[in-house]
């Protein structure tokens, strides 16, 4: 009996002990951080990179011939990818049209656009993230061009002239020279000799030089562009006309994109100009920076297209 007292007051006793060391212990847990085990949420308003496995595409219409296009894009590729976490892949093609199916199809995620495709496209749920800033200006303007040695003064000379358009719904290369062609009272293909196309701005610019066409509508953006490259263009080329300020080309995605993306996408293109990396992006593009569009600079080309509504039908019949 003793023998068993004293084991069960020799237990009792090592319990007790436990208990005392424990307790403590016990008591600094309740003083500790609660850990949720739930899947973080990106913020919406500050979104962290979004490391995905998946291709990020993103779509560029042809403004400058394609080789050259790629070249300048090649900084913006690696900027995207450092901010979004993920691989990102350049989907081009040679028509504006080609590259708004695919935003609207949900084909690519993001797409660098002329603003005539993003007014034309609105209807196929295409939604502006930012617009380009350039020497300070979040807008551009269609120029009409000649070569220098011409004797072409004004617009209405080119009556019975070659004349050369960039894309059926670019608004420099098309929709502006049309809606020009419109407020003479007739069409381009009565007025003008002849249409030929481009689907670039510097093969425009190249034609106007090479005599290819007496005139072409051309983007202000690539002109300024081009005559920086090669300043001996501005006394081989004259402007003879020009259209109303319009806001910039676009960046766009599909409405109905992951808001979480669409948040990452906008905030890096609207912080590129405080990133090193995206500094020369920039510059490679000949951008300032990125800001956010202003809807009501896209109502000139709304105008102008709701005047000439048959416009993609009309302007392929050249």
């Amino acid at each position: 009996m003793k023998i068993r007292g004293s084991g069960f007051n020799f237990i009792f006793l090592m319990l007790v002990i436990i208990f005392g060391l424990t307790l403590p212990g016990c008591q600094k847990i309740t003083n500790l951080p609660q850990v949720s085990l739930k899947s973080s949420d990106n913020s919406l308003t500050n979104p962290q990179p979004l490391e995905n496995k998946d291709v990020l595409k993103v779509g560029i219409s042809s403004v400058l011939s394609p080789r050259e296009t790629l070249e300048n894009y090649h900084l913006l590729t690696e900027y995207f990818q450092k901010k979004i976490g993920r691989p990102v892949q350049l989907v081009q093609r040679q028509s504006y049209q080609e590259i708004n199916d695919l935003v609207k199809n949900k084909e690519i995620d993001v797409a660098f656009i002329c603003s005539g495709a993003y007014v034309v496209g609105k209807k196929d749920n295409l939604e502006m993230l930012a617009v380009p800033e350039v020497n300070g200006k979040s807008t551009y303007q269609s120029y009409i061009i000649v070569n220098a040695s011409s004797s072409i003064q004004q617009f209405t000379d080119l009556r019975g002239q070659v004349f050369g358009f960039t894309d059926p719904i670019s608004f420099s290369g098309t929709i502006a020279p049309t809606y020009m062609v419109t407020q003479l009272k007739t069409t381009p293909k009565n007025f003008f000799g002849r249409v030929v196309y481009t689907y670039s701005h510097d093969n425009s610019i190249k034609a106007v030089l090479d005599n290819v066409v007496s005139a072409a509508g051309v983007d202000s953006l690539v002109y300024q562009y081009t005559v920086v490259k090669d300043p001996t263009l501005v006394s081989k080329l004259r402007i003879i006309g020009q259209s109303p300020e319009v806001g910039n080309p676009p960046v766009v995605v599909n409405r109905d994109i992951d808001p979480h993306l669409k948040t990452a996408l906008q905030e890096a293109l609207l912080q590129m100009d405080s990133d090193p990396l995206g500094q020369q992006a920039l510059k490679a593009l000949i951008y300032d920076r990125f800001v956010l569009p202003t809807p009501k600079a896209y109502e000139p080309i709304e105008i102008m297209v709701n005047a000439i509504p048959s416009l993609v039908e009309r302007a392929t019949e050249g």
